[in-house]
């Protein structure tokens, strides 16, 4: 495999983890996991969301986070907003990068945010000129990249229209993402080989959902690709709560132990992270997907069983 030496993970449990739970997760705890996740070395957290509190009432305390968590030198700071008004209150509460989101799927898209496609690209317009006033970079995502919940498979062309204007908008950075899990390797390898040469200079991100335990060979296709920026969720957190099926993304310290394994770097402390994933699971309430927690790192290894260090003994002394 051709592997780059080193990627850069971008945390994303705080935002699409915590916004579908149940429950409010209580500002004081979402703070602490942020907290705990810095103090991993993670390079780049998608804290929150500024959107409003009556479509996604779980992060109706994103100012008071923003507020609270200790940043760390080296790690960037980010939230998603859905339009300008959104944009404004990440900027005063001082993100370090803005990340919008738009559908490669038109029903996806008006189930998700309620415009359809067009629309969604002039709001972006209007995040994009909040986010040049105030000096903040925009990443843009793209959900359903790879098939929908409601139309199946999306078509390669949609796609690269999508890509497309979105680069008039001024973006230098786009993630696509597999929403419901439905993307296979030889598809993400498809899609990078059509837009990579297309759209020279974009810094691409995977953004994966594990719904058919697809997202972390999905990954290593990108991986392969020259892709060395990808979100994932804390003990495999998350779904989307307009896309009918979906699963949580990949859990961040499975990925980080694959690649770690494999000898790619990531700055992030693994064994720290897996302790936060057990505070996680606490915070939650219940077992989360992620498996390094259950089984522990590759190395791990456990004591002989009673009489079988003597036979080894014995095996050695022949």
């Amino acid at each position: 495999m051709k592997l780059a030496t080193r990627v850069t993970i971008c945390e994303v449990g705080t935002r699409d983890g915590f916004q579908i739970e149940p429950g409010f997760i209580p500002t004081e705890q979402k703070v602490e996991v942020v907290d705990r996740l810095s103090a991993t070395g993670m390079p780049r957290i998608e804290v929150t969301s500024f959107v409003s509190p009556k479509a996604v009432p779980q992060l109706r305390d994103a100012e008071e986070v923003m507020a609270r968590i200790r940043r760390r030198p080296g790690t960037v700071y980010s939230a998603l907003v859905p339009n300008d008004k959104g944009a404004v209150r990440a900027v005063d509460a001082r993100v370090d990068e803005i990340h919008t989101v738009i559908s490669a799927s038109e029903s996806h898209n008006l189930a998700n945010v309620n415009m359809s496609i067009a629309e969604s690209i002039v709001k972006l317009r209007a995040v994009a000129e909040v986010a040049r006033r105030a000096g903040v970079p925009v990443s843009a995502g793209i959900s359903c990249s790879f098939g929908c919940p409601f139309e199946g498979e999306v078509p390669a062309a949609r796609l690269e229209s999508v890509v497309a204007r979105l680069v008039d908008l001024g973006a230098t950075s786009i993630g696509l993402a597999d929403t419901t899990g439905m993307a296979n390797p030889a598809q993400v390898a498809r899609a990078l080989e059509r837009l990579v040469p297309r759209f020279p200079g974009i810094q691409w991100t995977l953004h994966t959902h594990d719904t058919r335990a697809m997202a972390i060979p999905n990954i290593l296709a990108a991986l392969e690709l020259g892709v060395t920026q990808f979100d994932a969720s804390i003990g495999g957190l998350g779904g989307c709560p307009f896309a009918p099926g979906a699963s949580g993304n990949v859990c961040t310290e499975d990925l980080i132990h694959c690649l770690h394994a494999m000898g790619v770097e990531t700055g992030v402390d693994l064994d720290a992270l897996i302790e936060t994933s057990r505070r996680v699971q606490e915070i939650v309430g219940r077992p989360l997907p992620g498996q390094i927690v259950k089984a522990g790192k590759w190395d791990r290894r456990y004591p002989l069983p009673d009489g079988v260090p003597a036979r080894l003994a014995a095996l050695s002394a022949r």
